[in-house]
């Protein structure tokens, strides 16, 4: 009580501030009681994201972080913040925020020291009163679509220790200069506004701050003074993260940099030249190292584990990078992901880096490795992601995978791989399953159903045979809504095209890819039950039987190829149902009968349906008559379909026939030879027609 007297103690928040905050969240489309905590709570300083001050009672802070959950934008009318006179942090994040309402009305809160609006989707020009708000420490409005120039409102900021406004459709020139008396700023996001051109060289001058997060990503950094590293970076020596990548910067690598920078440096997608030379032997603290997508050559440094012991992210691909890969490399304790791909690297993967490694992502791909695409006792028990396709790799798939249980992706296309995949493990988490254009042969593993995570699958130009497994249906990505989650590209080819998928299309995308190998028997009925599919692929094989009814459960498909198999029977009229196919071809097959009519059919060239001699319709110069709707062979019956694909096979249907012609010959012949009385009674008759004949003549 003493305290409470003295100090003064909370007794609940004021009405005015109360009715303020009732009228946001209902401007959010939510009834009142859904941010009560206790649902007859009438202080408002107990509602969720909501801050008082233990003296006063004012509302102090406001934590709304992605509370709006429906997809409807929100506009929100920021004079009802504008009331809570005591304010000092706003964060909106993620709340799908359309536009402000009265955005001006933010300046009258002269307290304000953290406003955060990013992750949303406000178009609008900037306030220039923002720029004069006394308090204000922190900025974020990254990933909106803020317009206008940034100069004329963070220029007035010299308080300021926090920037981050990348993301956005930013424009105009912005000096750098404005920020040399901005003694307190240690982060800057400018990253990714393409239409602004960040000058550092435009005039003398020199920094008052030591920043310690940099960001100056994808904004034309110094396009007008020759795309030169800005030079004031130089005198920053408690920089931790800086980004200046996507700026198409020039001249020879930076070695110094390797040493101002304490944990992160990304020059990613630049114009650097020249070999990469570490330099000095003094060891540096960086953790995370990327300059892909550069014009470097040469080899490699060797003294790379005596410089950058500490690497824990090295990226070096999209380079020229010629020579073997480092042995040394497998000596970073911390090394987790490596991506050394799209270079000119040869010879064979050393032992050293992929024993009792902590690698979780391991990209060799497009360079011209050979021997064993892993060495044999490799031990990577966290690898999640392998890429190791466009290479010259020989021999089995690694048998050392079986230790690595996380895996979500694996890729070896495009090599010269061989054997069998029988003892393929089992996956519980792989995403990704691609090996095509390689020499692998055998049946398709039954161990692929039980993989429910697939969402992309790739055997194409092998030399599979057997039957396409009927337990597909057991996949979960394949039959439910189900949104996979990957940061890792991947190229899949659909429609006649190979497309990289990334981000949102990624998620969605799904894909089975079985062409070019020699697999027979019928397509299993159970295909048809894999809704979610978008791309189904299993032409170039030797594919009897019809194609199954059940195709018309497949409503997301938008690419179908059977071409080129021994497919017989009419096209099924439940196909039309499938109103998302972009991509159709049943082309050489054995195909009778009409070609359904819809619209969408109707869409299809000739091309899609040539080679069957027995199909006829509008799509192909062959008009049908009357009978041409009577199938051949009737319809696809699910529970015939074994007994369709046994005829199907030409070597047993003429056995049949012979047998046939053999019973019957013997059937007869046979008891002449072995009965005298059936002889007598045989020739009896036969003489009786005789002279029957005779006399009528």
């Amino acid at each position: 009580m003493i305290i409470c007297c003295n100090l003064g103690c909370s007794l609940g928040c004021l009405d005015e501030e109360k009715r303020a905050l009732q009228d946001i969240r209902e401007s959010m489309g939510y009834a009142c009681e859904y941010f009560y905590p206790d649902r007859h709570s009438v202080d408002c300083c107990r509602w969720d994201g909501v801050h008082c001050s233990p003296t006063s009672s004012h509302v102090i802070r406001i934590f709304f972080y992605h509370e709006k959950q429906d997809d409807d934008q929100w506009f929100p009318d920021m004079s009802l913040f504008s009331q809570l006179k005591q304010l000092q942090e706003l964060h909106l994040e993620g709340n799908h925020i359309g536009g402000l309402t009265n955005p001006e009305a933010i300046c009258e809160l002269v307290y304000l020291e953290s406003l955060d609006l990013s992750d949303n989707s406000i178009e609008d020009v900037v306030p220039t009163c923002w720029g004069n708000m006394p308090s204000l420490r922190a900025l974020k409005l990254s990933k909106n679509r803020f317009q206008g120039n940034l100069t004329s409102f963070l220029a007035n900021l010299s308080n300021i220790e926090l920037i981050g406004v990348s993301h956005n459709p930013f424009e105009g020139l912005l000096p750098f200069s404005i920020f040399a008396n901005f003694t307190k700023l240690s982060h800057l996001d400018l990253s990714y506004n393409y239409q602004l051109e960040v000058e550092t060289e435009t005039t003398i001058w020199h920094p008052s701050f030591q920043v310690q997060h940099l960001f100056l990503a994808g904004c034309n950094l110094n396009r007008q003074s020759g795309h030169i590293i800005p030079r004031f970076l130089s005198t920053q020596h408690k920089l931790q993260n800086l980004d200046l990548s996507s700026n198409l910067l020039v001249g020879n690598f930076p070695t110094w940099m390797l040493h101002n920078v304490s944990s992160v440096l990304s020059l990613r997608g630049n114009s650097f030249v020249g070999q990469f030379p570490l330099g000095r032997q003094n060891k540096s603290t960086l953790t995370s190292l990327d300059i892909s997508d550069n014009h470097l050559d040469g080899h490699l440094p060797t003294n790379i584990i005596l410089v950058l012991p500490e690497l824990y992210k090295f990226n070096a691909s999209s380079n020229q990078f010629s020579g073997n890969i480092l042995p040394s490399l497998g000596e970073l304790k911390n090394l987790q992901s490596l991506d050394l791909s799209n270079n000119l690297l040869s010879g064979v993967v050393p032992v050293g880096l992929t024993q009792n490694s902590p690698l979780w992502y391991l990209n060799l791909s497009n360079n011209s490795l050979h021997g064993e695409p892993l060495p044999e006792n490799c031990g990577m028990p966290k690898l999640t992601w392998l890429l190791l396709h466009n290479n010259l790799f020989v021999g089995n798939m690694p048998a050392c995978l079986s230790n690595c249980s996380s895996l979500k992706l694996i890729d070896v296309r495009h090599n010269q791989l061989s054997g069998t995949i029988s003892n393929l493990p089992v996956f519980m988490q792989l995403g990704a399953l691609l090996l095509g254009a390689n020499q692998f042969r055998g049946h398709l593993p039954k161990q692929l159903c039980q993989m429910q995570m697939l969402q992309f699958l790739d055997f194409s130009k092998n030399k599979f045979s057997g039957n396409i497994p009927s337990c597909l249906n057991n996949n979960s990505v394949w039959r439910k809504k189900f949104q996979a989650n990957s940061w890792v590209p991947i190229d899949f080819t659909t429609k006649g095209n190979s497309y990289s998928y990334q981000g949102i299309p990624l998620t969605l995308m799904t894909g089975i890819d079985f062409s070019v190998n020699e697999l027979a028997g019928a397509i299993p009925y159970e295909i048809g039950e894999l809704s979610e599919l978008h791309s189904l692929n299993l032409s170039q094989n030797l594919l009897t039987g019809h194609i199954p009814t059940s195709f018309k459960n497949l409503t997301n498909l938008e690419s179908l190829d059977l071409s080129h198999n021994n497919l017989t029977g009419q096209i099924p009229p439940e196909i039309v149902q499938i109103n998302t196919l972009s991509t159709f071809s049943v082309a050489f097959n054995n195909l009778s009968g009409r070609i359904p009519f819809n619209e969408q059919l109707s869409t299809f060239s000739e091309s899609s349906f040539q080679g069957n001699q027995k199909l006829c319709g509008d799509q192909l110069l062959r008009k049908c008559s009357g009978n041409d709707n009577e199938d051949d062979g009737g319809k696809e019956n699910p529970n015939e379909r074994a007994e369709d694909s046994v005829l199907d096979n030409h070597l047993l249907f003429y056995s049949l026939v012979f047998i046939s012609y053999a019973v019957g010959f013997w059937s007869v012949i046979a008891p002449l030879c072995i009965s005298s009385n059936w002889r007598r009674k045989y020739f009896a008759t036969v003489d009786g027609w005789i002279e029957y004949l005779s006399d009528k003549l």
